[in-house]
């Protein structure tokens, strides 16, 4: 008999959604306000992107996983006060020492790096490249301190470190563009400065609660279950940019591709606000007993799965109407390919719920054997169909990727865990869904039909799966309140 508490999973759920939701949403808010004939265009925005790609990569370093470390090491000294200090203190300073070791490492070899690109602006890249750096090392920062807020239940401090992220974060970046220069660089040094003022205040913060320590030790521990993560980390990254490096070369398509991604960067965040309230509760029950606490841990990633699942469908036709409505340039392109992108994260979500067992029992190792399989079947496909699709040849590639992710990840959790999914909500279903709207892109395509028609198709097959695989769950639910 399944003891969760409903009401009190989905309030945390709400709350942690809303707020992850925040950063996300102010950045497309302001985006009609950068873009424009005499702002920003796809090409800006292409450029915005590899900056990203920079700082993304800079914060897999520093981070060295460290979020997932928090998440499992938490519950060894959450009851010794004086060990959680130790390990929230040495987190942090090793992220300081990372980041700086990086920095120095980027000024040896910035020559080196600018030539990876075509794109004259982005060759010179000690213009832009440590601004992006510095924004990665802030951010690895700020999500330790959300993780370990989150872990403690502590829901003020989330919303305070978010809200702050987010607000500042923003308010710098359009300073940056309307004071400084309206280009990928104003908006880059704005992202640098308003989120090292939040890190600062983050690290001030934790080190005035937990004192200034680097247990070796214990970091030595946490490095050892951080390491594969890690590996996985860095795999992960070139699975995420590996597509958008090599369509560098088409400025402006790579422009519309990065304004799709960057709404779907969006739904990853909520998605990761969900996650993030589902993954303590699902560790808690994993520690007092798998084989106890099965349908609660069945229970939770139906429910997990059916909130992304949910999440997508209402979200895909508000943000083409958004963008069809407010963009001036090419980048209202994205448009047609906000349904398929979108759909990429219910793979991702059926990858993180098989992923929980693996992460528990720290058999961290398989992640890097399963993405480097993974990588390398994505890189090959970027290289055979970018040239020629173009947009559609990265959907395609990343789809493919992420679905043998899924697989992968679900074959080795049942060889390690007794846990028996529901398959039907969690990996049938979805994955015929994901099926029937890559087929409704297919027949837009053939048949030039207007993009809103087979994304509305795709909305309503979303739903009405989820009507009829969770009919009892909901009028249950309905009956309770």
């Amino acid at each position: 008999m399944s003891t969760v508490n409903i009401k009190e999973h989905l309030k945390l759920s709400l709350i942690y959604t809303a707020v992850a939701a925040v950063p996300p949403v102010l950045q497309v808010l302001i985006q009609p306000i950068i873009e424009g004939s005499n702002r920003l265009n796809a090409t800006d925005f292409a450029q915005i992107g590899m900056a990203e790609m920079v700082t993304s990569l800079a914060f897999t370093v520093s981070l060295f996983s460290m979020g997932n470390a928090l998440s499992r090491f938490f519950y060894d000294v959450n009851d010794d006060r004086k060990a959680y200090n130790s390990m929230v203190s040495s987190v942090f300073s090793s992220i300081i020492f990372r980041g700086f070791l990086l920095l120095i490492l980027a000024f040896v070899f910035r020559n080196h790096i600018g030539n990876l690109f075509s794109q004259e602006n982005l060759r010179n890249f000690s213009v832009y490249g440590f601004a992006a750096i510095i924004t990665g090392i802030n951010r690895s920062i700020n999500i330790s301190a959300a993780t370990l807020y989150r872990n403690e239940k502590r829901v003020r401090a989330f919303i305070i470190v978010n809200l702050a992220t987010a607000i500042v974060r923003t308010a710098f970046q359009l300073i940056g563009l309307f004071y400084y220069e309206m280009s990928f660089l104003g908006y880059v040094y704005g992202s640098a400065v308003g989120s090292s003022i939040v890190a600062l205040g983050v690290l001030a913060y934790s080190y005035r609660t937990s004192g200034f320590r680097y247990d070796r030790v214990l970091l030595g521990s946490m490095n050892r279950f951080a390491w594969p993560l890690f590996q996985y980390g860095v795999l992960t990254w070139g699975l995420t940019f590996a597509d958008k490096y090599f369509m560098e070369r088409f400025p402006a398509d790579l422009g519309i591709y990065f304004t799709a991604v960057n709404f779907a960067l969006g739904m990853q965040i909520i998605m990761q606000g969900m996650q993030g309230a589902t993954q303590p509760e699902i560790f808690r029950y994993m520690k007092e007993g798998i084989a106890k606490r099965e349908d609660d841990i069945r229970s939770l990633s139906n429910m997990l799965m059916a909130q992304s699942q949910a999440i997508i469908a209402i979200a895909i036709l508000p943000v083409m109407l958004y963008l069809t409505l407010f963009y001036e340039t090419d980048v209202k392109l994205a448009s047609a390919f906000i349904a398929l992108i979108f759909i990429r994260y219910i793979p991702r979500t059926q990858y993180i719920i098989f992923s929980f067992v693996v992460y528990y029992q720290k058999k961290t190792q398989f992640f890097l054997y399963l993405n480097l399989v993974t990588l390398t079947v994505n890189i090959i496909l970027n290289l055979l169909l970018i040239p020629h699709f173009f947009i559609y040849g990265a959907v395609i590639s990343i789809m493919v990727s992420d679905i043998l992710q899924v697989l992968g990840a679900y074959f080795y959790s049942r060889k390690i865990s007794p846990i028996r999914w529901n398959l039907s909500k969690l990996l049938y279903s979805p994955l015929i869904c994901v099926t029937l709207v890559i087929i409704f892109e297919i027949i837009k395509e053939t048949f030039s039909l207007n993009i809103y028609i087979s994304a509305s198709a795709s909305v309503i097959v979303l739903i009405t799966s989820l009507l009829i695989l969770y009919r009892r769950d909901i009028s249950g639910f309905l009956k309770r309140i």
